[in-house]
């Protein structure tokens, strides 16, 4: 198997393009002019293997259900909207958040890094630059139910070969939602 189809590779490819264009998508809507953020290689690099990271777990989060829906005796439970639905809401309460937070650690370890070049970013450093609140309100209260619910719910309706990519083109929506509402 060449390692251009290894399905973990290419969602790495997949999540390093297209949710970093994301990034600069929304950077430039912000600032009103072309934008690449600072530390554009290594945010790539993380988006990338956040995509593996989300390839995986999406694997597991839909194998699971099927799993869990077969045993079950009630036609409506076996729906494909059904599997959907219960397949995004368990994955976008449980992973969803822990996802989110690591992330964020992610973006926040990098702006000190940005901004105070030389200096050595401790976790403690990275955890008190972070508005937990913010965070709660915005990602747990906010996007998760209004975006991240209804959008994976579509995402799992997709034939499986076409979820990773579909993912890695919601960070660019929610990128471009976010930066017109700020």
């Amino acid at each position: 198997m060449s390692v251009l189809t290894n399905h973990y590779v290419l969602s790495f490819i997949k999540f390093a393009i297209l949710a970093t264009l994301g990034e600069i998508i929304a950077a430039s809507i912000k600032s009103k002019k072309l934008t690449i953020p600072h530390s554009i290689g290594w945010r790539m690099f993380i988006w990338g293997i956040l995509g593996v990271w989300i390839a995986f777990m999406m694997g597991v989060f839909a194998s699971a259900m099927h799993i869990k829906l077969e045993a079950s005796n009630s036609p409506i439970m076996k729906s494909t909207l059904m599997f959907a639905f219960l397949t995004s809401l368990v994955m976008n309460t449980s992973f969803g958040p822990v996802f989110m937070v690591l992330h964020k650690h992610t973006d926040t370890y990098l702006d000190l890094r940005y901004k105070h070049k030389g200096e050595k970013i401790s976790l403690k450093r990275v955890c008190n630059n972070i508005d937990y609140f913010a965070y709660a309100k915005n990602v747990l209260i906010g996007t998760i139910p209004t975006f991240w619910l209804p959008a994976h719910t579509i995402t799992f309706l997709l034939p499986g070969e076409f979820r990773i990519v579909f993912a890695a083109l919601l960070s660019i929506c929610l990128g471009i939602i976010l930066s017109l509402k700020s």
